[in-house]
């Protein structure tokens, strides 16, 4: 599960409108609390082509430095319930969130309340109650009791399958004959804040974003949209092809600039337009660092993408 950039969760928002019908209605409980459940991950969460707490060793720190546009900061977070404290994400689990400053990478909120920090400093910064969504009476809908797990009660956290993957709901109504779950993110609507401490100030690895045919020209995409794209994902290093929607004859789909995608296609898909066709060149500490992905992804691989 991932919030970030945009005021939703990931799983719980990923369809505007669910009908019953369009989902392989297979449940499953979930364990853990709601707060364990959107603690999955707040900025950069571990779904495909993700990256969060990844410090790039091409950074360099700036002695003496203050945060301000155009550098990379790595931060310590806690993202804290303000009505009763509870810690519902924190990089003591995930790792320190490392982003560009003034690059829309996240929300205006920490953009703004980090410039002018120095290594060492620590703040508070309101995130409002839209962090998590606002909440959707269409995201609230009726099942057959018999199609939940028995032991399911009032408040449990069901696991189904989407239209489009894993999604989670709440369970908020239990009749002998169906059952009522609402799929929005738990902590929809709940105010939340954000403490965090700067780890380092330096200066940001640099992608290319090479275009191959234009677009509009006028339609680039902002935090929190929903894309649609056909990629080919190859090794810099020689070529080797690791994965391809084109292949598949299936266009993937995400939300930009919540870190479900590494942080090189947050930040050059950014760039380009509606219809353009581009070559992202991504180094490694932009994709997947020392890690790697799996068979197919080496230690600090360089990528190439065509988009």
């Amino acid at each position: 599960l991932c919030v970030a950039v945009v005021a939703c969760g990931t799983h719980f928002l990923l369809q505007v409108a669910l009908s019953p019908k369009a989902m392989q209605r297979t449940f499953a409980l979930a364990r853990g609390s709601a707060s364990a459940v959107a603690s999955s991950s707040f900025l950069r969460a571990g779904a495909p082509l993700a990256r969060r707490g990844a410090r790039s060793s091409a950074v360099a720190a700036v002695a003496g430095g203050v945060v301000a546009e155009g550098v990379e900061v790595a931060l310590d977070f806690a993202v804290i319930r303000d009505d009763t404290g509870e810690v519902v994400d924190s990089s003591d689990a995930t790792g320190p969130l490392v982003f560009v400053c003034g690059e829309k990478e996240v929300f205006p909120a920490i953009d703004s309340g980090v410039v002018g920090m120095a290594v060492g400093d620590k703040k508070t910064i309101p995130m409002g109650t839209n962090l998590f969504g606002k909440g959707d009476k269409g995201k609230v809908m009726e099942f057959p009791r018999d199609e939940l797990p028995e032991d399911a009660e009032v408040g449990a956290e069901l696991e189904l399958e989407g239209p489009q993957g894993p999604m989670m709901a709440t369970l908020v109504k239990l009749t002998d004959t169906m059952a009522t779950l609402d799929m929005n993110h738990p902590l929809a609507g709940v105010a939340v804040s954000m403490t965090v401490t700067v780890l380092s100030i330096g200066a940001p690895a640099q992608m290319d974003v090479e275009t191959v045919s234009p677009g509009d020209g006028a339609t680039f995409p902002e935090t929190g949209d929903k894309l649609t794209m056909h990629y080919t994902g190859t090794l810099a290093a020689n070529g080797n092809k690791f994965d391809s929607s084109r292949d598949r004859d299936q266009p993937f789909q995400f939300t930009i600039g919540v870190g479900q995608v590494i942080k090189g296609w947050d930040v050059g898909v950014m760039k380009m337009s509606l219809g353009e066709r581009a070559i992202l060149k991504i180094p490694s500490s932009m994709g997947y660092g020392a890690r790697g992905a799996g068979e197919d992804i080496p230690p600090d691989a360089d990528l190439v993408f065509d988009v």
